[in-house]
Formats: C-alpha cells, sequence, structure tokens
C-alpha cells in the first residue's frame, strides 16, 4: 500500500467513475461532489495510531491530485474534463469506529462523489454497506482482504485493487514448502480479517497435514497490543527456526525487536504492506540492526522508487519529478 501504488491511477479512476455516473457532467440530475467546475473524493486514513506508517498515502494522493489539476490532458483542459479535482481526507487513528463517523461527515457534510483509497480492512468493511446503499463509490479501498473480489456482487459500488492477502500468503506458503521443507513455523498475526485471511493463505499453500505438523507456533495479537513479548516468548520456545509476521507497520517493528531482544534467530516472512515501506523497515533495522533484518523475505508487485533498478525507467522518473515537485 506504499504511496506510488494507489496515486498512479487516481485520476484516471476518478475520470471513469465521474463519467460512469448518470447527471455528473450534464443532465437532469446533479451527481453529489460534482460541479461545473470541481470534482470532490475524499477518505480516511491513519494519520496517527498504530498504523500512522501508512500516513504518507493520502500526501501523495493528494501530491498527484494536484500535478493532475495542473496539467493539461489528452482534451486540452486541466483536471479531469475540465474539472479540478478536491481530495478531503480525515484521520481515523486506525479505529473503524472513527471511520465510520468521518465517512458519513464525507458523505452528508462534504458530499463527496466518491471515497478514494480508504485504508484498512475493518475500517472499509465498517463503512461498505453505508456507502453501498447511498450509491456512493467505495473505490480503489487500500486493502487486500479477499472481501472486495469475492463480494462483488453483492457489493457493486466497492472496488478493491491489490492482490489479495490470501494470495500473498498462499506465496509464503508455496516458499516454505518449496525452500525450508520440514522447518517448524511459527506464525504471529494480527487478530482481525486481515491477519486472519494471511494465516488462511499461508496454511491453504501449506495444505492440512503440513501446517498441522510444521506449524507449532500460531499466535494471534491485537493490532492495538502495546508488546508482543509473551507471543514472542512462546513463538521462542517452539522449537521454530522460521518466522512468519502477519502485522501492519508499527507491531511487526515491535514482533522484530523483541525477537532480537529474545535471541531469536528465524528465517522471517515479512507481508509487502510492510516491505515496501521505507520507515518501518529503517526503524526494524534500528531497533534490531541490520544483520537481524537482512535476508528476511517478502514479495513486491509494483516498482520500487528506492532501487536503482528503475533508475532509467520512463514511468519512474515521471513519477519522481511529479512527488519532487507537488509532495
Amino acid at each position: 500500500m506504499s504511496v506510488r501504488k494507489l496515486i498512479v491511477c487516481g485520476a484516471g479512476l476518478v475520470a471513469v467513475l465521474a463519467l460512469s455516473v448518470p447527471g455528473a457532467f450534464g443532465g437532469a440530475a446533479q451527481t453529489p461532489g460534482i460541479t461545473a467546475k470541481t470534482i470532490t473524493i475524499g477518505g480516511t486514513f491513519p494519520l496517527t495510531g498504530p498504523a500512522a506508517a501508512y500516513a504518507p498515502i493520502p500526501l501523495g494522493m493528494k501530491a498527484y491530485f494536484s500535478y493532475i489539476n495542473a496539467r493539461k490532458g489528452p482534451d486540452g483542459k486541466r483536471g479531469v474534463g475540465g474539472r479540478q479535482i478536491i481530495f478531503k481526507y480525515y484521520d481515523d487513528g486506525y479505529n473503524p469506529a472513527n471511520t465510520v463517523q468521518l465517512t458519513r461527515r464525507l458523505v452528508e457534510e462534504d458530499k463527496v462523489f466518491a471515497t478514494f483509497g480508504q485504508l484498512g480492512t475493518e475500517h472499509n468493511l465498517a463503512v461498505r454497506e453505508y456507502l453501498n446503499s447511498r450509491k456512493v463509490p467505495q473505490s480503489l479501498v487500500s486493502t487486500g482482504a479477499s472481501y472486495w473480489g469475492l463480494q462483488y456482487k453483492q457489493y457493486p459500488w466497492t472496488t478493491g485493487w491489490q492482490p489479495d492477502y490470501i494470495a500473498e500468503g498462499r506465496i509464503y506458503g508455496l516458499h516454505i514448502k518449496a525452500n525450508f521443507n520440514g522447518k517448524k513455523v511459527a506464525v504471529i498475526y494480527q487478530n482481525d480479517d486481515y491477519g486472519k485471511d494471511y494465516l488462511y493463505g499461508l496454511r491453504a499453500a501449506l495444505g492440512k497435514k503440513y501446517s498441522d505438523e510444521f506449524i507449532v507456533a500460531q499466535e494471534a495479537i491485537e493490532a492495538t497490543a502495546t508488546s508482543a513479548a509473551s507471543q514472542l516468548t512462546r513463538i521462542r520456545a517452539s522449537g521454530a527456526t522460521v518466522f512468519v509476521i502477519f502485522q501492519i507497520p508499527t507491531p511487526t517493528v515491535r514482533s522484530i525487536a523483541t525477537g532480537k531482544a529474545l535471541g531469536f534467530k528465524p528465517e522471517q516472512i515479512y507481508i509487502n504492506s510492510v516491505s515496501n515501506f521505507r520507515a518501518p523497515m529503517t526503524a526494524a533495522v534500528a531497533s534490531a540492526g541490520a544483520d537481524y533484518v537482512n535476508g528476511a523475505l517478502s514479495v513486491a508487485y509494483t516498482k520500487d522508487p528506492d532501487s536503482p533498478t528503475w533508475d532509467n525507467d520512463a514511468a519512474m522518473k515521471e513519477y519522481t519529478a511529479i512527488v519532487q515537485k507537488y509532495l
């Protein structure tokens, strides 16, 4: 869920959504959030709280919308069809109850045309029924939960975009069977649909027999927990030599640091939505040391702006120029 992943497709989706709604660009009925000059969209994000590492996401999105508003499109007009994008967002602190309250504010007070890129599995689930009942697009939710793809007929106004967590969990399971076959595995996972999707995918790829035999520790933990000491103590005592972490960034860093402090030295697997962010990985190195973090495994499905591999890539150059000018 990096900044770059979301912003590169933002304005295009806004244009498609706007064009798909009757009355959006004229006609008998006026579409909420769309005027002759503007398109208003919004979202909620964890600017504070346990998932605050994701706070740069709406800043990056806003920067890209600023770029779209300033440049001339193929039609010779600035913005989308000559309309400027207004992007409003609020801090929900990674608390679904706040997400509900603030989403209602966006719809009923700010009159947004659509929510865009809202972050969090439990958080998007908490407002999905409300947004669909009002036919407000819940677009490009920043979560890879399986619901968005599996329940599209029931909730047609909700769309995801990233590979789902079950699929990512399966990748780790397949890797373990191929490369750590027969080694004892320990898992710490966030005790909600986010963590459980990852765990389901992992166990599905390993198979029931393998999971029952070789997953020797499986610890659930709340996203708001301030310590992972008890979970990591049990994991270390399990004899596991492969450690899989299915948590958001700050708790992941805490689990890594706790493992190091306990002298736990396994092969480690981190999820994409942690490893693909500079801040949590820098924090992990600072708290546990580079030697402890180096060699950890993860997956990636987009180009990394921190990697020199893409220094001469045309799309990356455009992205970098936009970020440097508008962020």
